[in-house]
């Protein structure tokens, strides 16, 4: 089995720690992270009753773990997650709780916080067939 990865405190980078907080599910779990002791895999996906499959979450907190913002330790065959809030503050101080602590009932809700779909944004297709038909209609044929 390879060591984890987790980088120093001095390597965290605040691009690395944005990127893996844009998503809705990642900032989700930091968010739960946040109140509770270490997590597994297991644990996030029962309590949170996310629809998403162990090696999906597994994949989130990798990335996490990778950008600085947890720290994993083996515990028999699971995996235990702890936000890294203290090397957060030292290395970029007040970012973790106003990420955490923001007005936003909506960023705890990855379902509700995913963008809508290109297709609510195109005319369905007779209503285009419609609209372009008068058009149509006005050129006569030699």
């Amino acid at each position: 089995m390879r060591p984890l990865h987790h980088p120093a405190t001095a390597d965290i980078e605040l691009t690395a720690v944005l990127y893996a907080l844009a998503d809705p599910v990642r900032l989700s779990l930091v968010r739960g992270l946040s109140r509770d002791k270490p997590v597994s895999c297991i644990r996030v996906s029962e309590e949170k009753q996310l629809a998403l499959p162990r090696a999906t979450l597994s994949r989130h907190f990798d990335l996490l773990r990778s950008a600085g913002l947890v720290h994993t330790v083996k515990s028999g065959t699971q995996y235990l997650n702890t936000l890294r809030c203290d090397d957060l503050e030292l290395r970029f101080p007040g970012l973790l709780r106003a990420i955490l602590f923001a007005d936003g009932a909506k960023a705890g809700a990855p379902e509700a916080a995913k963008p809508a779909s290109r297709a609510a944004f195109r005319p369905a297709a007779p209503a285009r067939r419609a609209a372009a038909a008068p058009a149509r209609a006005g050129r006569a044929r030699p």
